[in-house]
């Protein structure tokens, strides 16, 4: 599938940059590398949000953490932006975290009601990435393209990121002050984006694949652009 533009995208990214420029978060006058790391965010994030707005009839314990994907995705771009780069990380984190228990709690309602029930009731990470290995949905998808695997490889590399911040200056003012965007930060971080989205977008396409099926042309090529030609190409198979 070639990258071709697609209108709603497009429109939706410059109503953005324009956000974002008239609350000075980036210069009325940004750099073309500035906005090709930011399209390229817009282009991620955008699509991850799409699912709170295209899914239909989803159960109780499934929709907050589609939601919750929406939510996260929504603030990485002026968080890079900014150069709150360990924010971005977190947020970026918590779109996998949620992604992975949507998997697991649309199968089990009662769980959910459990964790909301129990203070100290929780799932371990580890618990929620085993679960889609022995999914039916995904015992096949895994092996063709390998889309769980990727994203506990990329959590374990956020996470490695979060962890290993360092303030150095006592006075609050001047730590803040030193925190601005950085070109080669956001090019570090525009594919730690780009991989959660190719991977969640790819797990979500299958487990809602018949849902996926129903969305409009447009909406189905902003979703499957962020992925390989391989991951669509299981897609296609499955659908």
């Amino acid at each position: 599938m070639a990258k071709r533009p697609v209108p709603a995208l497009s429109t939706d990214f410059s109503n953005v940059l324009s956000f974002l420029t008239e609350h000075r978060i980036v210069p009325l006058s940004p750099p073309g590398s500035l906005l090709d790391i930011a399209r390229r965010i817009h282009n991620a994030t955008y699509s991850l949000i799409l699912w709170r707005f295209r899914l239909r009839r989803l159960s109780e314990s499934g929709r907050p953490f589609i939601e919750e994907i929406a939510s996260d995705a929504l603030q990485i771009l002026p968080q890079v932006m900014m150069g709150y780069g360990k924010t971005a990380k977190l947020l970026t984190r918590g779109v996998i975290e949620n992604a992975l228990r949507h998997i697991y709690f649309s199968d089990h309602p009662v769980e959910f009601d459990r964790m909301n029930r129990e203070a100290k009731w929780y799932l371990t990470q580890e618990f929620l990435f085993d679960y889609p290995k022995t999914h039916p949905v995904f015992i096949e998808s895994e092996r063709r393209f390998d889309a769980v695997n990727r994203l506990s490889s990329l959590y374990s590399e956020l996470s490695a990121g979060i962890h290993g911040r360092r303030v150095t200056d006592l006075e609050m003012r001047v730590a803040l002050g030193k925190i601005r965007y950085s070109e080669d930060a956001a090019n570090r971080e525009a594919p730690l984006i780009e991989r959660c989205a190719e991977a969640v977008n790819f797990l979500l396409a299958m487990f809602h694949r018949d849902k996926m099926r129903s969305f409009q042309v447009e909406d189905r090529r902003i979703i499957l652009q962020t992925m390989p030609s391989k991951a669509r190409l299981v897609w296609k198979e499955e659908a």
